[in-house]
């Protein structure tokens, strides 16, 4: 099923568009970070930037993820460390959200396919069955109908790979280009502390040379808004990580329960008792999706933090490594 989405992944990107020797195949978030560096974005000043605003992601909603959708729709909160960072650091971010974006992408694709075969298959074999008088035609035009709905699902996703591909080109100042493959990221670690709000301020105001010099320079009044506002961020990512590490637990969770309940339909199956095998596949690749989607904002947020704070984005920081006690 993998083969059959990147074959015609391939073949739908490669047309009309002529792929740039210059840009690696396949491409790595590292690789594609140092694109921020020229980007016409990064050398506009902040209130010229505002007129041109950037679309949002597709996927990657990661404040109505982190509250479970149980908030009004904001997906501004997403970028509102904007005001606080240099232009480069922001096109860095813009840059690390069209990756993940086109990785879910992917996933989005897989799984639409996937669901696709799950309702093409009994459809098939009803119309086989009809011949043989076995089912009528209200029952295939039942089954055509649920069929065409996640045909064009599955449509939508492919013309998302797409889409997202061409907001990751933009991104990294090389529009006539659509990447093609993504090196695959590893984030299966993240730190378990954070240090303290205050530390994490007093951090930011101290590193953050951009933030800084505009602090310099601002009124009494402008630098107490600025500095509530940083605080005010800062909360919120850390607030962020905390629902994400439960999230990560929550979806970790479902996984064992699919992944079991597939070995048990595939049993069934093989022994040629009734089961929803498809189902079961599809279902699991929804929680793999939603796996993927959490560790995705996992890494931004600490991203943003690592902008804040003046660090650089990328890699993320690991976990302190445990002292092992001598025997």
């Amino acid at each position: 099923m993998m083969r059959r989405v990147k074959l015609a992944l391939a073949a739908f990107l490669l047309t009309p568009f002529a792929y740039a020797a210059d840009v690696p195949d396949p491409i790595s978030l590292e690789q594609a970070l140092n694109y921020a560096e020229g980007h016409p974005r990064s050398q506009l000043a902040p209130d010229i930037a505002q007129r041109y605003p950037e679309p949002l992601p597709l996927y990657l909603d990661c404040h109505s993820l982190a509250y479970n959708n149980n908030t009004s729709p904001d997906n501004q909160r997403d970028r509102s460390v904007s005001p606080l960072i240099s232009p480069l650091e922001k096109q860095r971010l813009d840059i690390m959200e069209r990756f993940f974006d086109v990785l879910l992408a992917d996933s989005s694709a897989v799984r639409d396919s996937e669901n696709m075969a799950v309702y093409y298959i009994p459809l098939d074999r009803t119309r086989t069955r009809m011949e043989l008088k076995e089912f009528s035609e209200l029952d295939v035009a039942k089954l055509d109908a649920e069929y065409q709905i996640v045909r064009q699902q599955s449509a939508a996703s492919t013309a998302s790979q797409r889409l997202t591909r061409s907001l990751l080109a933009q991104a990294i100042n090389n529009p006539q280009t659509l990447p093609r493959d993504l090196n695959p990221l590893n984030l299966d670690t993240f730190p378990a502390t954070m240090p303290a709000l205050d530390e994490l301020v007093e951090t930011s105001l101290k590193n953050n040379k951009w933030l800084k010099e505009r602090r310099d320079d601002a009124s009494a009044d402008e630098r107490a808004v600025i500095d509530m506002t940083l605080r005010q961020q800062l909360i919120e990512l850390l607030l962020r990580l905390d629902i994400f590490k439960v999230a990560e637990a929550r979806s970790q969770s479902e996984i064992s329960w699919r992944d079991y309940y597939l070995e048990l339909s595939r049993t069934l199956y093989e022994q040629e008792v009734k089961s929803d095998l498809g189902d079961a596949m599809t279902q699991q690749s929804k929680a793999r999706l939603q796996q993927q989607q959490i560790q995705f904002c996992r890494a931004l947020t600490f991203a943003q933090l690592n902008a804040l704070q003046g660090n650089p984005l990328w890699p993320l920081p690991q976990p302190e490594k445990k002292e092992e006690k001598p025997e």
